[in-house]
């Protein structure tokens, strides 16, 4: 069992309605309302009793949600059974009874599926909005945990992969502010969290991993030793720090680091590499007339020369080529021939100006 890529919020509980309910060639019975919570059956009886909940909430702009679930090609379910899956679904992705909701079957080549449509305010916790924190992973894992309990062909996914391990149980501190706020502690919101993105994706890199927590409100700091080795993560929500031991066992890095992978630092080029003839793509840019010569100066702007090494051999060739040689006093005309005939690999000479005391060179880099 599969549902759609990405669960979907939306403003107007009528196109969603009048979509599920749309009759097409495609489809081998007649979409139609087999489960919810909902009196009507119809377009505008659906329509009007979502829009009362709406009425409950105007400052919500998207009350509308929106998911599927959709079987394997060939196979299918009693209308009793869907409704028995669809409830067990609603109620392990957090929606209460009294968030309405309404499930429309189609059945079609492609699989026999599900739409379920529902309101996110609740009509009877005063306009309580449900908030569905992570939900798409949440609802992945679900969707497996379904596929077990309820006896269907077992799909591939997330599920396969290695269960997390032991977490930390919640203090008895935040047991009580927990019952007192009804809100899940940080360290709950962490665990869940990690859990999930570590359940959905099979692999991922470091970036990817710290950027999904961000999108939970979660900050992720890797701890690296002096040596440049990763030694796990801290994180933060809401103020509160945990170190990973703080969390449980499983988010170590010793477990994460399993299915995160580290994209090794590019390391810089040593200066003493440039003598072996290295071609450096990119000079360094030294501009004499604005830098003091101190001793660091003096050094950068030895760096410079040495990095045109590789290029001297083609510049001196050039230059015989149009009968000159690189101490002779040369005109503008000579110099963009040399350019035009020396290899193009080798940086630009924009201007140079040649005298018998010094030689004066002002590079472009390419």
């Amino acid at each position: 069992m599969k549902g759609m890529n990405k669960i979907k919020r939306g403003k107007n509980f009528r196109g969603v309605i009048s979509y599920a309910l749309a009759p097409a060639p495609h489809h081998m019975t007649t979409p139609m309302v087999i489960g919810g919570n909902l009196v009507g059956i119809t377009i505008d009886e659906l329509t009007a009793e979502f829009v009362k909940t709406q009425k409950l909430r105007e400052d919500v702009t998207k009350p509308v949600w929106h998911n599927s679930l959709r079987l394997p090609v060939g196979e299918s379910l009693t209308n009793e059974q869907w409704r028995n899956i669809a409830d067990d679904y609603m109620k392990r992705m957090g929606f209460c009874d009294t968030h309405l909701r309404c499930y429309v079957l189609h059945d079609d080549e492609a699989g026999q599926h599900i739409h379920i449509i529902a309101s996110r305010i609740n009509v009877l916790a005063d306009g309580q909005l449900y908030l569905g924190k992570n939900e798409n992973l949440v609802s992945t894992r679900i969707i497996q945990d379904l596929e077990r309990d309820h006896q269907l062909t077992r799909t591939k996914g997330p599920s396969h992969a290695k269960p997390p391990q032991e977490q930390k149980k919640l203090t008895r501190n935040e047991k009580m502010m927990q019952d007192r706020t009804g809100e899940k502690p940080s360290k709950k919101v962490i665990q869940e969290a990690i859990d999930a993105i570590l359940t959905f994706f099979d692999t991922i890199t470091i970036e990817d991993f710290i950027y999904e927590l961000q999108k939970q409100k979660i900050s992720a700091t890797a701890n690296m030793a002096s040596t440049g080795k990763m030694n796990g993560f801290s994180f933060e929500h809401q103020g509160v720090a945990f170190k990973a031991s703080q969390l449980g066992k499983a988010y170590s890095w010793s477990n994460m680091s399993k299915r995160i992978t580290v994209t090794p630092p590019i390391e810089a080029v040593a200066p003493e590499s440039i003598t072996n003839n290295e071609n450096v793509s990119e000079p360094i840019e030294v501009h004499p007339t604005t830098i003091p010569l101190t001793a660091n100066s003096r050094e950068h702007i030895r760096s410079r020369w040495l990095q045109w090494i590789p290029y001297l051999e083609e510049l001196v060739a050039s230059l015989k080529a149009v009968g000159s040689t690189i101490l002779n006093p040369l005109k503008r005309n000579v110099i963009f021939a040399v350019i035009r005939t020396s290899n193009s690999e080798a940086p630009e000479i924009s201007e140079v100006n040649f005298k018998s005391s010094a030689i004066k060179n002002t590079f472009k880099r390419p």
